[in-house]
């Protein structure tokens, strides 16, 4: 037993898990610590137990969610697919992905300005090595290099895989939910392998 006021013991994750669900709702710049810190039960002087700052927590769950991108693309690329499967593979992980880290993404897109130039600097690093590797697989498809159509078609894909699960509604189980992410995944890549 301890002396003095009892601290409530907060995990690290619950802790994480609360104050992203906080940011996701509400822009990142408009949280005090303060609130954050009534948000997710604590004192706001036991705050900075948990926590450095709010920007060391955004870059945190920024660097996360390129490092989890990055790995499922190393994770399809060993597999032994064509380009067409491993292209839909990487869509349809994106997609399942962004199910499971809604919060990160609303942050990578909303509010990734928030941070201080160098860490803007390395979370765009991760961005731009993400988006590379997927523009790789959309130029495998076809016989010839990318064209101009191809590389504005990437410039859109990106940003409509983001938004995707914010369209389908919320009433829709899981199983319906991954048939419809498939389905979408296998018309974007027919799509781009229309393009010339």
């Amino acid at each position: 037993m301890t002396h003095g006021r009892m601290v409530p013991v907060l995990s690290r994750s619950e802790f994480q898990r609360r104050a992203l669900e906080l940011f996701k709702e509400r822009s990142f710049s408009q949280v005090s610590m303060r609130e954050l810190a009534s948000h997710v039960g604590i004192s706001p002087g036991a705050i900075y137990h948990h926590v450095e700052s709010k920007e060391a927590m955004l870059f945190e769950w920024l660097m996360e969610l390129y490092q989890a991108l990055l790995s499922l693309v190393e994770l399809v690329k060993t597999r032994r697919l064509t380009p067409a499967q491993r292209l839909t593979k990487l869509i349809e992980g994106h997609l399942q992905l962004h199910e499971h880290m809604t919060g990160h993404f609303t942050l990578a897109v909303r509010d990734a300005h928030c941070l201080s130039a160098p860490m803007q600097a390395s979370v765009e690093r991760l961005r731009l090595a993400y988006e590379a590797e997927f523009m790789k697989l959309v130029g495998q498809l076809g016989h010839q290099p990318g064209g101009p159509l191809r590389e504005g078609a990437l410039v859109a894909i990106l940003p409509m895989l983001n938004s995707l699960p914010a369209w389908l509604s919320p009433m829709i189980d899981n199983a319906q939910r991954r048939v419809i992410t498939k389905t979408i995944a296998d018309a974007v890549v027919r799509a781009i392998n229309a393009l010339p």
